[in-house]
C-alpha cells in the first residue's frame, strides 16, 4: 500500500490474549509494521499508566488513546498548534506529556454515580468501590497492574448487578447527564460523549502529530482492529476494519462502508494473521 496508514488497535482480546494478556503471537506483524513505517496506536479502555508500561514492553512510541477515546496522549510538548474549537479536544500538558482530551473528568462521573445511588436502589459496583486487591481479583491483573488500572482519569468501569430493565433506565440517566455507557469485554464504562473513533477522526486531520514532515494535504487511511462492543465505533470508521475472533464473545455487529476482515485466529494470533494479510497484499 502506498497510502500512509495508521493502525489503531484494541488491547484486551485483540492485541493481547484474553486470558494471559500476552502479545507474543503478534510480534511478527508488529515487526512488519515497523519495517513499513506504519504507526501502531494502542486504543483502549485502559488507563494512561497501564498503557505506558505496555507500550514500552511492546517497543512502541506512538500516541496513546486511552479510556475508550477519552484522551489521546503524546510524549513531550505538543508539536502542533491547535486552534480553539468548542468541538475539539482540550489540551492538557502534564508530567512531560501532552494529552488531547475528548472526555470528561472522573470526578464528574463519580458525582453522577453518587447521585444515582442516592435516588435509586439500582445495584452496581465499580473500580472506585474496590481496593487494588479487589480490582486485581475482578480483572485477573497483578497487584502492580491493578494499581495502574485504578488510575482512571476520565471514566469509571462498573459491573451491573441489577436487571436488564433497570440497566435500560440507568443508561437513559447516563445519557441525560451528558455521559455515555459503553460495554467492554468485562465491564460497562461510564464516560464522556466520546468513543474510540473520535480521537482517530481528529488525528486524521492533524497527521503532523505522526509525521512532522506532512503537509496535511493527504489523509491517512485507518486499519482498526477490535473484538468487542466498545470497538464498534472505531471499526465503523476504519478504511480497513478487522474483527478479531474472541474466545468469549461473538463478533460485534458493524455498519461499515468497507469490507470487514474477520480473523480465524483468536486475539494476537488473529491480529498477526490480519496484519500480514493487509500489509503484504
Amino acid at each position: 500500500m502506498s497510502t500512509r496508514l495508521i493502525v489503531s488497535t484494541d488491547l484486551d482480546g485483540t492485541l493481547l490474549d484474553h486470558h494471559t494478556y500476552s502479545f507474543d503471537a503478534a510480534l511478527p506483524a508488529l515487526a512488519l509494521c515497523a519495517q513499513q513505517d506504519v504507526p501502531v496506536l494502542l486504543n483502549t479502555s485502559k488507563t494512561l499508566a497501564e498503557v505506558i508500561t505496555l507500550q514500552q514492553a511492546i517497543g512502541l512510541s506512538t500516541p496513546l488513546i486511552t479510556e475508550n477515546g477519552s484522551a489521546l496522549t503524546v510524549m513531550g510538548e505538543a508539536n502542533i498548534a491547535i486552534e480553539a474549537d468548542s468541538n475539539g479536544p482540550k489540551v492538557v500538558t502534564k508530567n512531560g506529556m501532552t494529552s488531547y482530551v475528548f472526555g470528561v473528568t472522573r470526578e464528574r462521573i463519580l458525582s453522577f454515580i453518587n447521585a444515582v445511588r442516592r435516588d435509586t436502589d439500582w445495584q452496581f459496583v465499580g473500580f472506585n468501590d474496590w481496593s487494588v486487591a479487589e480490582i486485581a481479583e475482578h480483572t485477573g491483573l497483578s497487584l502492580e497492574a491493578a494499581e495502574q488500572a485504578a488510575q482512571k482519569q476520565y471514566s469509571e468501569p462498573i459491573v451491573w448487578q441489577g436487571s436488564d430493565e433497570e440497566l435500560v433506565q440507568f443508561e437513559a440517566q447516563v445519557q441525560a447527564a451528558g455521559f455515555s455507557l459503553l460495554k467492554g469485554g468485562r465491564f460497562y464504562h461510564i464516560q464522556g460523549q466520546t468513543d474510540k473513533a473520535k480521537p482517530l477522526l481528529w488525528l486524521k486531520t492533524v497527521p503532523q502529530l505522526l509525521w512532522p514532515d506532512s503537509d496535511g494535504n493527504s489523509t491517512p487511511k485507518l486499519i482498526c482492529l477490535g473484538d468487542n462492543h466498545n470497538d464498534v465505533a472505531m471499526l465503523n470508521v476504519a478504511d480497513f476494519p478487522v474483527c478479531v475472533r474472541s474466545p468469549v464473545a461473538d463478533f460485534p455487529p458493524l455498519s461499515s462502508d468497507h469490507p470487514v476482515l474477520y480473523t480465524q485466529g483468536l486475539g494476537p494470533i488473529g491480529w498477526n494473521e490480519a496484519m500480514h494479510q493487509l500489509l503484504t497484499t
